[in-house]
C-alpha cells in the first residue's frame, strides 16, 4: 500500500502555497492572476488523501441472495481490475455472481453479452464501460424480465425504470476532468497549450475530456486546447503513441499532454525521446501503476487517482439499494477523487490509488455484513 504522508493538511497547504507563489506572481494580467488563483484554490482539496466513501446511509433491511448479479467485463486490463473489485464486493455481500465478457473492438459483442445475461435469471446486470447506446434497445426486454441494469464506468448512462444510477459514471469523470484542468491552469500560470488525447467511443473517457475542456474554456482565457480523438482500433493496434507523436510534431508549441486514460500511453516516453520532443508536461486520468511511477520519478507531472477496484463496491451498493427500493443519489454519492503529484504520491502502488484505505470495511458496515 502507498506510503502516504499522514500530515495531509500540511502537505496540501505546502503544495498550494508553492503553487500560488509560482503562479500568481508571474501571471500576465490581473484577470489571468485571478484565474490562476481560482484554479489553485479549486484544486487544493483534491491533494488530500480521501478518508471516507461518499455513501453514508446504511441499508434499510435484508436483501435477497436468491438470484445472481451478472458482471460483464472486457479484455482491457482496467476492465479486469474493475470486475475483480465487483467480485470481491459480491463475495463480501454474500451475493451470488457470474462474470461474462465482451471485446471493445466489436461493440456487437457487448450488445450480445447484455442480452445473453438474461439467461441466468439475474437480479441485476452490470456492463462495464463503452456506451449505453450498445444495449439501450434491450431495456424493454429487461423490463419484461424484471431485471435492472446497473452500469459501471460508463459515461453516458441515462437512468430509467430499468437503468439505475451507475457506478463511476459520467459525473465522476467530468469532475475528475475539471480537477485536472484546474491543475493545468495553475501549474502553467494560465498559459498552457494542451493536447487532449481521447478515445471518445469509451463514454467515460469522453466525459473526462469534456470536463477538462469545459473547465479550461471557462477558467483560462490564456490557454489553448487541441483535441486528438482516437479509436478503439488504434488502441488495439498500438496506434495511440504514434498518433500523439505526430500531433506533437505538427505543433511544437504544445506544452501539456492530457491523457483521458493514462494506461493507453505505454511506451510514450522513449517515443518522445526518439522524436526529440522535450519539455512536455504529461498528466492523465484513469492511470495505471506505470503512470504513478512516472509521476514519482518526475517524468510525468500528475494523475487523477482512479480507484478502479472500488467501482465494483459502489456498483454492489447500488444494486443492494435498488433491491431494497432505497433512494440512490447521483453515482451513489460519487467516487473519491485525488490529484496525485510528485509531492504527495508517496510510494506508487495500485493500492495507493484506491483511497480510502478501508473502503471495503466502510461498505461492509453499511451493508451489515462482517
Amino acid at each position: 500500500m502507498i506510503n502516504r504522508v499522514t500530515k495531509g493538511s500540511a502537505l496540501v497547504a505546502g503544495i498550494a502555497v508553492a503553487a500560488a507563489s509560482l503562479l500568481v506572481g508571474s501571471a500576465t494580467s490581473a484577470g489571468a492572476a485571478d484565474q490562476v488563483a481560482a484554479a489553485t484554490a479549486a484544486m487544493r482539496p483534491y491533494l488530500a488523501v480521501p478518508t471516507k466513501i461518499n455513501q453514508t446511509v446504511p441499508l434499510n433491511g435484508k436483501y435477497s441472495t436468491a438470484k445472481p448479479w451478472i458482471i460483464i467485463t472486457c479484455e482491457l486490463p482496467q476492465c479486469h481490475v474493475i470486475s475483480d473489485g465487483a467480485v470481491a464486493a459480491a463475495k463480501a455481500a454474500k451475493m451470488p455472481y457470474k462474470v461474462t465478457s465482451y471485446n471493445t473492438t466489436d461493440g456487437a459483442t457487448l450488445t450480445a453479452a447484455v442480452k445473453n445475461a438474461l439467461q441466468f435469471n439475474p437480479v441485476a446486470v452490470t456492463p462495464i464501460g463503452y456506451s449505453q447506446a450498445l444495449w439501450n434497445n434491450l431495456q424493454p426486454l429487461y423490463k419484461q424480465a424484471g431485471v435492472f441494469i446497473t452500469p459501471m464506468a460508463l459515461g453516458d448512462s441515462v437512468p430509467s425504470d430499468v437503468v439505475t444510477q451507475g457506478a463511476a459514471g459520467g459525473a465522476d469523470y467530468i469532475k475528475a476532468g475539471q480537477v485536472m484542468a484546474n491543475y493545468v491552469i495553475a501549474t502553467s500560470k494560465g498559459t498552457s497549450k494542451a493536447l487532449v488525447m481521447d478515445v471518445p467511443a469509451y463514454a467515460v473517457l469522453k466525459a473526462f475530456g469534456d470536463g477538462f475542456k469545459a473547465q479550461m474554456a471557462k477558467g483560462c482565457s490564456g490557454c489553448k486546447v487541441t483535441s486528438l480523438d482516437l479509436t478503439p482500433a488504434q488502441l488495439a493496434t498500438n496506434g495511440i503513441v504514434p498518433a500523439i507523436i505526430s500531433a506533437l510534431q505538427k505543433d511544437r508549441s504544445i506544452d501539456y499532454l492530457v491523457n483521458t486514460d493514462g494506461a493507453f500511453i505505454g511506451g510514450l516516453e522513449p517515443a518522445l525521446k526518439a522524436a526529440g520532443i522535450t519539455g512536455l508536461n504529461i498528466v492523465s486520468g484513469s492511470p495505471d501503476i506505470n503512470n504513478a511511477t512516472a509521476v514519482k520519478n518526475g517524468t510525468q507531472l500528475a494523475i487523477i487517482a482512479s480507484p478502479e477496484s472500488q467501482y465494483g463496491w459502489i456498483g454492489m451498493d447500488i444494486v443492494l439499494r435498488t433491491m431494497l427500493k432505497m433512494n440512490v443519489p447521483l453515482a451513489d454519492g460519487g467516487r473519491p477523487i485525488q490529484l496525485l503529484t510528485k509531492q504527495n504520491i508517496g510510494t506508487p502502488s495500485v493500492a495507493g490509488m484506491t483511497a480510502p484505505d478501508d473502503y471495503q470495511a466502510q461498505y461492509k458496515k453499511l451493508w451489515g455484513v462482517s
